[in-house]
């Protein structure tokens, strides 16, 4: 199975999100918070990220959720940063996807059936998903 890491600025958030997501989840996974900063500022590290990211990691791959902008670059930072002999890189993906429900449909979703490909596609909907129906 796929695991999953958490990048937002704020780790009580990323931690609370994560909870929520647990409500949905039915397999055994790694699901990683890498949010935050040293001495828990609001902000993101990419030593911090890189930690969480080798926690979560799965043959089948990690899929990293991430709030806002510099959560993405500090998760490209941090991913510069894996040993490339240990980790497949290409199995490291950012999810472009809603923070909540992204994570949330992707931890109801990922068992052994399901592919790192098959979470991606699936959350490709998200992007566009109408919450108020008009």
């Amino acid at each position: 199975m796929v695991g999953f890491v958490v990048v937002s600025h704020s780790k009580a958030l990323a931690e609370e999100t994560i909870r929520l997501a647990l409500e949905m989840k039915y397999s055994e996974f790694p699901l990683v918070n890498g949010s935050g900063t040293e001495g828990d500022y609001f902000g993101s590290n990419p030593l911090i990220i890189k930690e969480a990211i080798e926690k979560a990691y799965t043959e089948e791959g990690v899929l990293i959720f991430v709030d806002l902008g510099s959560s993405v670059l500090n998760t490209q930072i941090a991913m510069d940063f894996l040993d490339r002999d240990e980790y497949k890189l290409e199995n490291i993906k950012i999810a472009d996807a809603p923070l909540v429900e992204g994570l949330i449909a992707a931890v109801a979703m990922n068992d052994t059936k399901a592919t790192l490909e098959d979470i991606l596609l699936e959350l490709k909907e998200f992007k566009n998903f109408s919450k108020i129906n008009d």
